[in-house]
């Protein structure tokens, strides 16, 4: 494909003679091939090619024919329509040709006219308009990977459409409230679950930004409930004792647990064994986190630093466990309350100021909102952290590194943080694991165990050769080939050192 830079006119009769003489006659279509089409003089300087849209060209053609004129050779020049031919001629087309519809050359004033009017007046598709298309497409029965695959959408952006298209809340507030897509699959995914909806609502009136993170929380939380709801089957069908159904849990239950109430009349905290008969007693089941035992680590001077083992995948972690809880759940019936009531109620009744119990009570009771705090803050955390490897489970497969890239390794590579060292020491157990995930999703984990899979990784040609940080220098040093323009050339020289060194 070559390119042409003429500005000379020509009266219309002359263009009529000119294209007739040519073979080439105006108003037809013709396919041709692209590679034999000449880009003409156009307005547009960036033709701004993208990924999907000559993915889109390769897998079903150009629909819309180009517009182009004959000159004195008959090659045609293209005057509208150079994205098109652009991208065709690179990727190719299914039928190997694109249509074309000829025209009489134009003068240079109704060419810039026609060039201009037709780039900025044209209008993209409403979001719904192409959500709607991709919904009848599946109602014809085409399977989301052809979708993808026909009209060079992501394949994750039609799996999102489709579930939204499953629900006509969803799609309606899509119109009604300007819902992004994202969050309309989450109101799909959740609209039938009461407690999650009330999360999800409050994030939405804030603004949406961040739901992936919301909408993993919710996930976690749902696989959660059921875990509990799990146990306190078992604990009923298997144990007998009074278990209650999640749903069923009353509200501030963590607060009514038998092991923190005393009597109200003399303060006395109530026997365990006599739990199960204490009116309105019932179990609860609650998932809490567990610290392996590291005390180890405080007797051995020459051990790891244990923050940073769990960050190399080789440290314990904290695990989630089910912890069996006996409450009550008529404080009234069973003459119970808090510590904290009694030791205020207490106080209040002397007339005294005395407050030495009820700040132990207070202390206590700190105490207690730091561990809730603590298991939400590792809840959330567990959360976040399935989003962010998600991503990054995307970002190392991709085909090209972004902008700045090469900097970011030549800073790392030359100055060797810790990050980096700690990586390599323990064959990067986290890209294994992303990159070839265990079964169970547990990280690859040993010092030396991992050597094996990581030079294989290495070896794997999944990237690109990184480029060299900065401009190539003008000539090379003796013995080095500078590497060509041409993708897959061979050097010009026998040698096979490379460059940079």
């Amino acid at each position: 494909m070559s390119t042409t830079t003429s500005t000379d006119t020509t009266t219309t009769e002359a263009a009529e003679v000119e294209v007739e003489d040519q073979g080439w006659e105006a108003g037809r279509v013709y396919e041709v091939d692209p590679s034999t089409l000449v880009i003409g003089t156009n307005v547009r300087t960036d033709t701004r090619e993208s990924k999907e849209f000559s993915a889109s060209v390769k897998a079903r053609g150009v629909i819309e024919p180009i517009t182009a004129w004959a000159d004195q050779d008959g090659s045609l020049v293209v005057d509208r329509g150079q994205r098109r031919a652009v991208t065709a001629a690179r990727v190719g087309t299914p039928s190997g040709t694109v249509p074309v519809r000829v025209i009489d050359r134009p003068g240079d004033a109704d060419r810039i006219t026609d060039q201009l009017t037709e780039n900025i007046h044209r209008a993209a598709m409403h979001a719904t308009e192409e959500h709607e298309a991709i919904e009848q497409l599946a109602l014809l029965g085409v399977s989301a990977a052809q979708i993808a695959k026909r009209t060079a959408i992501k394949r994750g952006t039609v799996d999102t459409v489709l579930t939204v298209a499953g629900s006509a809340t969803a799609k309606k507030r899509i119109t009604g409230e300007g819902l992004t897509l994202e969050q309309a699959a989450a109101v799909a995914e959740f609209e039938h679950e009461p407690w999650a909806m009330d999360t999800l609502e409050q994030h939405l009136r804030f603004g949406g930004y961040g739901i992936a993170h919301v909408v993993q929380r919710l996930r976690d939380t749902r696989a959660e409930r059921a875990q509990v709801q799990a146990e306190a089957e078992r604990l009923r069908r298997g144990e007998g004792l009074p278990a209650l159904d999640r749903a069923d849990y009353p509200e501030g239950w963590r607060n009514l647990a038998l092991a923190d109430l005393v009597g109200a009349e003399d303060g006395e905290p109530v026997p365990e064994q006599d739990w199960p008969g204490v009116p309105g007693a019932a179990v609860v089941v609650s998932l809490d986190w567990d610290y392996p035992d590291t005390d180890d680590h405080e007797d051995d001077p020459e051990s790891t630093d244990p923050d940073a083992e769990v960050q190399a995948g080789d440290g314990p972690e904290p695990v989630q466990v089910l912890v069996p809880m006996w409450i009550c759940t008529d404080l009234q019936a069973a003459g119970l309350m808090t510590s904290w009531d009694y030791r205020l109620s207490q106080r209040q009744d002397a007339g005294t100021g005395a407050v030495g119990p009820v700040d132990e009570d207070a202390q206590a009771e700190a105490k207690r909102a730091q561990r809730r705090l603590v298991r939400e803050n590792n809840t959330a955390w567990r959360s976040a952290e399935t989003v962010r490897r998600q991503w990054l489970a995307q970002f190392v497969i991709r085909k090209t590194p972004p902008k700045g890239a090469e900097d970011l390794i030549c800073q790392a590579v030359l100055t060797g943080p810790h990050w980096l060292r700690q990586a390599f020491e323990s064959s990067h157990p986290r890209l294994r694991t992303l990159l070839r995930p265990t079964e169970d999703g547990t990280p690859l984990v040993g010092y030396f165990g991992g050597h094996a899979q990581a030079a294989e990784l290495a070896d794997e040609p999944a990237t690109p050769r990184p480029r060299r940080c900065g401009p190539w220098p003008r000539s090379s040093p003796p013995g080095r080939t500078r590497p060509t323009s041409t993708p897959g050339a061979t050097p010009t020289t026998g040698t096979t050192a490379s460059w940079p060194p």
